[in-house]
């Protein structure tokens, strides 16, 4: 047994089940093993993710949680295909990214690229139950978008956050019609600061 499959082994038995802080910096969530690629407090394997995370099994992992990370990630694909891989059947992923309104994603130099309502559906051959018709380039691995929410935000102005936090927020997320609504028309106008989704593989529940 190599020394990431005992810690895989050890949370599972401490914890009931493992959970994956993928790029989690300096500030691993309790409970979570940490992927970085650099050796940071709370880091428990150091990879270089651009190249994946082939020491982790196949179908280890019951979650990954990921926080605004992906964004500066190039093989982008790759790391999809690696979470799919490692996923049990029945895994979930919870994904936060930037927006792509977000008017502080353009300042930041090592963000690769955009994030919108549709970017993970094509990663999925189900139907999204929205109007758009999102095509599927990879036949490889598959996911289910169980959902995706729209957070509207203003980190730096008190007021300004409470009416995006507590106003927009909801109302755009009130139903399907108006998350595509928003970004149909009003992305210009009302910025979105991130946006979350929870995924889950296509796989089989033995």
């Amino acid at each position: 047994m190599s020394d990431i499959e005992k810690l895989i082994s050890n949370y599972k038995q401490e914890y009931g089940k493992v959970i994956v802080d993928l790029g989690c910096g300096p500030n691993k969530k309790s409970g979570m093993i940490g992927i970085d690629v650099l050796p940071l407090p709370g880091v428990d394997i150091i990879a270089n993710l651009e190249e994946g995370f082939p020491a982790i099994p196949d179908n280890s992992i019951d979650e990954f949680q990921t926080s605004h990370f992906l964004e500066h990630v190039v093989n982008f694909e790759l790391i999809m295909a690696e979470i799919y891989r490692t996923l049990k059947p029945g895994g979930l992923v919870k994904i936060t990214v930037p927006h792509f309104s977000n008017p502080y994603y353009y300042s930041d130099y090592t963000h690769k690229r955009f994030f919108g309502l549709y970017s993970f559906d094509y990663f999925s051959s189900r139907p999204t139950g929205y109007k758009r018709t999102i095509p599927v380039y990879n036949s490889k691995f598959s996911f289910t978008v169980i959902s995706r929410k729209l957070i509207f935000k203003s980190p730096t102005f008190f007021v300004r956050n409470l009416v995006k936090k507590h106003f927009w927020t909801r109302i755009f997320n009130s139903g399907k019609y108006l998350q595509s609504l928003y970004e149909d028309a009003f992305t210009g106008i009302i910025p979105c600061y991130e946006i979350v989704f929870v995924l889950s593989p296509d796989k089989n529940q033995s």
